[in-house]
């Protein structure tokens, strides 16, 4: 059953994170590199924004797979409960 769940999860964690990555860099992006402005050149806030970009994806995909595993466990804990 826990092949099941987490292929379950995986798959929907990658469709959560194709519709949500690009919104979610879209409104952390400017908080980004306006805290590397501060700190780095123009073209090294260039390369942090492209890198920010790039990994909005996993962040959304890792996040999005532990919600949906963690769903799915209190679901089963629910019904093994409700049937005892």
């Amino acid at each position: 059953m826990d092949d099941i769940k987490g292929g379950f999860a995986t798959t929907a964690a990658a469709m959560v994170a194709i519709l949500l990555g690009s919104p979610f860099n879209a409104l952390t992006a400017p908080y980004v590199t306006a805290m590397a402005e501060r700190s780095y050149s123009y073209e090294v806030v260039d390369l942090i924004g492209i890198a920010w970009m790039i990994l909005a994806y996993p962040f959304v995909f890792f996040a999005a797979r532990a919600s949906i595993l963690a769903a799915l466990t209190a679901a089963g804990v629910y019904l093994a409960y409700r049937f005892i």
